[in-house]
């Protein structure tokens, strides 16, 4: 129901139109009738109309007076004069006060009922518009934060236009007085401590406890906003009056962010800082170096403050020698120990962060000394195919990895495996040489000049290579199993047949039967002779 008050001097046309108009039905409610302006603007103190009905002559303050009174004071009620005076200054001091219509008297019921649809539609019009307008007023005020963020991620890309900058940080309550202006990240290296505390419990809550905290203390010291980016990463914008004193307080609050995250939430966090500017519309540049000093995350490790500034030094910005770390890593995996090969990748990866390369760059230097390794390692095919499996899945998540420390642990493994299948197939190639040999060992013996050389030549192998292989895998050297194998046969034709001893040296490879003696004692005790006298088969 729209409210109306009825304002004339005349009872008669007062109780003519408050009994002759059907006010509930048309959706009117007649708030009160009044003989004159005073007694009206008395009564529009208690109650706002939303519609005027008045005379225009009346005593003491008259229709024009009301209606200048109601377009000042109540903007938003509806004027209607019914007046008996035709007169044109009167009608245009009612335009000039926001009049909406001018009837002359007399009037009948069924002419002020269209009048008053008249006043219902423009009356319902004006709701509706208020209606729309409370709503997105409402849904903005609960947007705010995200428009709030929006527009700051804007400045921070260097989006927004100088000129309107004061209205639209006005509009969203953002204040960032001072000359000088910085950033920085917050970022929680392990959310998994303050999420092992709650069942059912996400990162998101995490992040905006992470944000929560910050926000408190920097907006506590009044040292700038913070606010979540797109990625639910805690971003801060500093500001200050002097670029010294807000560099000092930036670090003293940054420790003490740190440390109650560290102490409420039981996060470790790493944060990025940038370079201070001396212009808002600048800070894109300090944001700009803020992500990227954020990158030194992955090779320095998380609970660290980062900053623009790398230390000096003779290996910042040089090139990894990748071959000759690959090379040295090889000769581990080849002969080394798995605490040999571990040390030359960690010290591998300690050179890529004395050189402060950039996270791709670190990528491409530990993939191709892994590529190189796996390439050259000279594993058999089944073997490599191992490998080259474990291979994929590490290139599959080379870019999610968040250290370079474990990245490093990853290959370290891979390497040992590689060192573990090289090993086996070492083994396995021994034991099938070692093989071969005692084969010509049986099919060569009683020829007098197989020796070292000779079994090498047979086998393609070099001597030095064969002696230890052969050692490691009989336990004895070629020239004590070929001794062996002599003695073994000797014994046979000293038991079995009537041949001299000459005879049996020669048949078991001996060309000087002296020496053949010597040897047939120092294997079993005897001589040939007497050994044949004890044991000799009649």
């Amino acid at each position: 129901m729209y409210k109306v008050l009825l304002v004339d001097d005349e009872a008669l046309i007062r109780e003519a139109i408050s009994e002759n108009i059907p006010w509930e039905e048309m959706g009117f409610e007649l708030i009160a009738s009044c003989e004159n302006g005073r007694e009206a603007m008395e009564r529009m103190k208690e109650v706002t109309p939303d519609l005027l009905l008045t005379d225009i002559y009346m005593p003491y303050v008259d229709g024009i007076e009301l209606a200048r009174y109601v377009n000042e004071n109540h903007p938003d009620t509806k004027t209607v004069i019914i007046s008996g005076y035709d007169e044109f200054e009167y009608a245009k001091q009612a335009v000039r006060y926001q009049v909406m219509e001018y009837i002359l008297k007399p009037v009948t019921p069924s002419e002020l009922a269209e009048v008053l649809l008249r006043a219902k539609k423009s009356l319902d019009e004006r709701y509706a518009r208020t209606k729309t307008l409370k709503k997105l007023q409402g849904a903005y005020i609960s947007n705010r934060p995200f428009l709030r963020g929006r527009f700051l991620n804007s400045l921070l890309r260097g989006n927004e236009r100088p000129e309107s900058l004061k209205d639209k940080m006005t509009e969203l309550g953002i204040s960032l007085p001072g000359a000088f202006f910085n950033t920085a990240i917050v970022e929680g290296d392990d959310l998994s401590p303050f999420l092992n505390q709650y069942a059912d419990v996400r990162d998101e809550l995490a992040l905006f406890a992470i944000c929560n905290i910050t926000q408190e203390l920097i907006e506590r010291q009044r040292l700038g906003v913070v606010f979540q980016n797109m990625e639910e990463k805690t971003i801060i914008i500093f500001c200050g009056d002097s670029k010294e004193v807000l560099e000092r307080q930036m670090e003293e609050i940054l420790l003490e962010i740190q440390e109650n995250i560290r102490s409420l939430l039981l996060i470790e966090t790493t944060i990025g800082v940038g370079r201070t500017v001396s212009d808002i519309c600048r800070l894109y540049q300090s944001y700009e170096e803020t992500w990227e000093v954020m990158e030194q995350k992955f090779l320095m490790g998380g609970g660290r403050i980062l900053k623009t500034e790398l230390p000096e030094g003779p290996d910042n910005g040089r090139a990894i020698d990748v071959p000759r770390w690959a090379g040295r890593v090889l000769q581990e995996i080849k002969s080394g120990t798995k605490e040999s090969i571990e040390e030359n990748i960690r010290a591998f990866a300690q050179e890529i962060r004395d050189s402060y390369a950039n996270r791709n760059r670190s990528i491409i230097y530990v993939q191709n000394l892994l590529l190189t390794v796996i390439g050259t390692a000279n594993l058999i095919k089944e073997k490599e195919n191992l490998i080259v499996e474990e291979e994929k899945e590490f290139l599959n998540r080379i870019y999610a990895y968040e250290h370079l420390t474990d990245m490093a642990a990853d290959v370290i493994a891979i390497c040992v495996h590689i060192s573990e299948l090289l090993g086996e197939q070492r083994d396995s190639y021994g034991k099938k040489q070692a093989m071969m040999a005692m084969d010509y060992i049986k099919e060569n013996y009683m020829n007098s000049e197989v020796n070292l050389n000779s079994v090498c030549s047979h086998l393609a192998i070099s001597t030095s290579y064969f002696s230890t292989l052969f050692k490691s895998c009989t336990g004895e050297t070629f020239i004590e199993a070929l001794t062996k194998k002599r003695m073994e046969e000797a014994r046979r034709l000293l038991e079995n047949t009537s041949m001299k001893t000459y005879e049996v040296a020669r048949e078991v490879g001996f060309s000087d039967p002296h020496y053949f003696s010597i040897a047939f004692k120092k294997a079993t005790g005897r001589t040939p002779t007497e050994y044949a006298k004890e044991n000799r088969i009649e």
